[in-house]
């Protein structure tokens, strides 16, 4: 048997104690202490009864025997052993998910953004045991959730992203890495690390080149993928409508990946155009899944189980019959019926 908090098995001497005070002491307390004691009564026929207390040996001796249980559960006994597949982790990716409106578009069916979350779940698919987080982003980013290899979180946030998540509009490049290095940064891995864009459009400046040198030092990769087409698409308003520029006209909005291809480029990355289902799966076999520093794999790993419900459930149970003996009762009341008197 093995103990995860050893430490708490110090708190035995506070039981083990009481114990020795109840089998050595008890007698000489009781016979030197002359101080008056309160005393339980209870009213009977025959007069005024002494209640000898409930919190004699037996309730004692349950609630410290007890507390021995839950002492021993808290150090969390274990024995015996079980075998779990444990992944080795080489490779970390980040997500980021353009949010902006012009993902509304219809150009791609059903439209852009709906088209993007199934290549993030075609992606999820095909991993297995890398690190994956999500970053989304538009007129500014935020991390939507943290790197983990628990898949079935960042799917449920999936189901429901859309534009209103970032009412700033526009596409900030620079926001966006910024918030993916500094998830980087938090993992502090040497494990291979790619950051999947997925976007329609440019960036409003050119201030997210200062990251490159970032990405670098970090041993991440940009990954670009391009939603939309050169004839664009409009942006529905979601009344039965379109958006409309200032001067009134319906907005058509085109795939615009200058931006995308030059930062592919200098974080030696690739970038690719994902309006075609068919070339989904080579793309994402072609990029997240090459990585350089070898393989991921899974061992088999010894894990000792965890015994302490079989030690805190018999003490919680002995603690509180120990308490409920101490309960004060009430006599339950009683019809005394008068009997008349006979007349004569």
């Amino acid at each position: 048997m093995t103990f995860g908090q050893e430490l708490s098995l110090f708190g035995l001497i506070v039981p083990i104690a009481g114990m020795l005070w109840i089998l050595v002491f008890k007698k000489r307390y009781s016979v030197t202490n002359k101080l008056p004691k309160a005393k339980r009564v209870r009213a009977t026929f025959a007069g005024v009864a002494e209640v000898e207390s409930r919190l004699a040996q037996p309730s004692k001796w349950l609630f410290l025997v007890g507390l021995a249980f839950v002492i021993v559960a808290l150090a969390r006994p274990r024995w015996g052993e079980v075998y779990t597949e444990v992944f080795q982790r080489s490779r970390e990716v980040i997500i980021a998910m353009d949010l902006s409106k012009s993902m509304l578009a219809e150009d791609i069916k059903p439209n852009r953004l709906e088209r993007a979350k199934l290549v993030v779940e075609s992606l999820l698919d095909n991993l297995q045991g890398e690190s994956v987080g999500l970053v989304v982003f538009a007129g500014t980013a935020f991390l939507q959730s943290p790197m983990s290899p628990d898949y079935q979180i960042l799917r449920g946030f999936l189901k429901d992203l859309n534009p209103d998540f970032i009412p700033q509009g526009g596409t900030n490049y620079d926001a966006m890495l910024e918030t993916a290095l500094d998830s980087f940064k938090q993992s502090d891995s040497q494990a291979d690390r790619f950051l999947i864009v997925i976007s329609d459009g440019e960036s409003l400046d050119n201030t997210w080149s200062q990251h490159i040198e970032a990405l670098e030092n970090q041993n991440a990769r940009a990954i670009c993928l391009g939603f939309g087409t050169s004839e664009g698409g409009l942006i529905p308003d979601g009344q039965g409508g379109y958006h409309k520029d200032s001067a009134g006209a319906v907005v058509l909005t085109q795939l615009e990946a200058d931006t995308l291809k030059s930062l592919a480029s200098q974080s030696g990355g690739v970038y690719r155009e994902a309006n075609v289902w068919v070339d989904l799966a080579t793309l994402i076999e072609d990029t997240v899944k090459s990585g350089a520093t070898g393989e991921t794999g899974s061992l088999s790993q010894s894990i000792h189980i965890e015994r302490y419900q079989i030690f805190l459930a018999p003490g919680l149970l002995l603690i509180l019959i120990s308490l409920y003996r101490e309960f004060p009762f009430t006599p339950k009341p009683r019809v005394i019926q008068q009997r008349k008197a006979v007349a004569r």
